[in-house]
């Protein structure tokens, strides 16, 4: 017989674990068409799901492209450089990818559920019904820890851990400097996108994650509260997940690949099935302290007293259940969102220069949330309560927005990488005749 937390628990690891599985596989699909819509192409529209080997073929938009990457990586050689610490170069890629799989395990899915326990059906006449799993209020979550959003923001910075170990075992020059400055980015981005956990847990007087949404269900979200630092964190979430326009530790036209070079078939690919991972755990959590969650709409429950979603599912069996679904339903609902916009901004902006992507973390994104998390600090100290009188925070970052789009020019510019004048150029016109 299990606790209904622990059965419940057991249900999600075995569901969630294949979906965001498949879903990474798929991704890698979506990410090849935002590119070619965001080109003016078509994209991989041709792959079916015979692979040239099953008798039927047709036309399936192509989904068969995923599963054909998948196999061409699973059966590549697997080729290891003579000249690399072999047992680094193979745990490397494993750094990764657990600490991806294990981000999303206190993300509250579904919310609170009153689970009515589970019993077998008594299918032969010598043996009764025996309990499976004994009812009570659960979380939809694999672990329902107190301190869910520091668990997720420590486990989101160990991913680089596997990146720096595999640059250094394939002793390549380009692999050794990708390490580097995937390390110099993650401690740099680390800072400010802690800052603004310690701002929501200020705020929500809570570091469980399943609680900090029910303080937003059908009222107010984080990112009406603090919409500068929800910029800033999905900032910090794209840097830390080594994305572009932050995708200097691979950067191909400066360090071929980067901490991958000497990586081919299936150690490759768990980099990248890792980052993808991370894309899913930065948004979930993302989800979790700006966009309400599992929440339909913000301030609901402020204009009209009635709740959409009910914080506690329950009832007949059958009804609990849909509503946990439609609460996961709308949580992936807003991951995709954010995912989508995450590749937008790949295929979109240009990548930053190193000292470019230092420079916005230290003289930009950090002195910003400190000062937001002082004025926070004094707003709560003078019982400014933020759920009620949200809107004095909302005010508050517009002003530091604005003062520090004031102040930015104001300060001393770089005194390196200067504009090499070159004659006919905007910055060094030619001279009237």
């Amino acid at each position: 017989m299990f606790t209904a937390q622990f059965f419940v628990s057991l249900i999600i690891i075995l569901v969630l674990t294949h979906m965001i599985l498949g879903a990474c596989a798929y991704l890698i699909f979506l990410e090849r068409k935002v590119a070619a819509w965001t080109q003016d192409r078509i994209g991989p529209n041709r792959t079916n799901f015979s692979f040239g080997i099953l008798p039927f073929k047709g036309f399936h938009f192509g989904l068969g492209q995923a599963l054909a990457d998948g196999l061409k990586l699973l059966v590549k050689e697997d080729y290891t450089p003579p000249h690399v610490d072999r047992m680094l170069f193979c745990l490397a890629p494993v750094m990764v990818v657990v600490p991806a799989m294990i981000g999303w395990a206190v993300v509250p899915w579904g919310g609170l559920y009153d689970f009515p326990g589970l019993t077998l059906p008594n299918f032969l006449p010598f043996i009764g019904g025996m309990l499976l799993a004994e009812p009570g209020r659960v979380m939809v979550a694999v672990a329902p820890i107190s301190i869910g959003v520091i668990f997720m923001l420590a486990v989101s910075s160990l991913g680089v851990y596997g990146v720096v170990v595999g640059a250094y075992a394939s002793n390549n020059k380009y692999a050794f400097l990708g390490g580097l400055r995937a390390t110099a980015q993650m401690i740099s981005y680390e800072i400010p996108m802690g800052v603004c956990v310690l701002v929501a847990i200020l705020c929500f007087k809570t570091s469980d994650a399943g609680l900090m949404v029910n303080l937003q269900a059908g009222g107010v979200w984080g990112i009406l509260m603090h919409p500068l630092l929800a910029v800033i964190f999905f900032t910090c979430t794209l840097a830390e997940t080594n994305r572009a326009p932050f995708d200097l530790a691979e950067a191909e036209q400066e360090l071929v690949g980067g901490f991958h070079t000497e990586y081919s078939s299936m150690k490759w690919a768990l980099f990248f099935l890792a980052e993808y991972m991370h894309m899913i755990a930065g948004s979930a959590f993302f989800c979790i302290l700006f966009l309400g969650g599992w929440d339909i709409a913000p301030l609901v429950t402020t204009m009209t007293g009635l709740h959409i979603l009910p914080e506690i599912a329950g009832g007949a069996w059958w009804m609990g259940l849909g509503v946990v679904l439609l609460k996961f339903s709308v949580f992936a609902g807003k991951i995709t969102l954010l995912l989508l916009i995450m590749m937008w901004i790949r295929w979109t902006l240009p990548r930053f220069r190193f000292d470019q992507l230092m420079k916005l973390a230290w003289r930009g994104l950090i002195p910003i949330t400190i000062v937001v998390l002082l004025t926070s600090g004094v707003l709560v100290y003078l019982k400014v309560e933020p759920i009620r009188y949200w809107w004095v925070y909302t005010l508050a970052n517009v002003l530091i927005a604005v003062g520090s789009a004031a102040i930015a020019p104001l300060l001393p510019g770089p005194s390196g990488n200067k504009r090499i004048p070159l004659s006919g150029s905007r910055f060094n016109p030619p001279q009237a005749a």
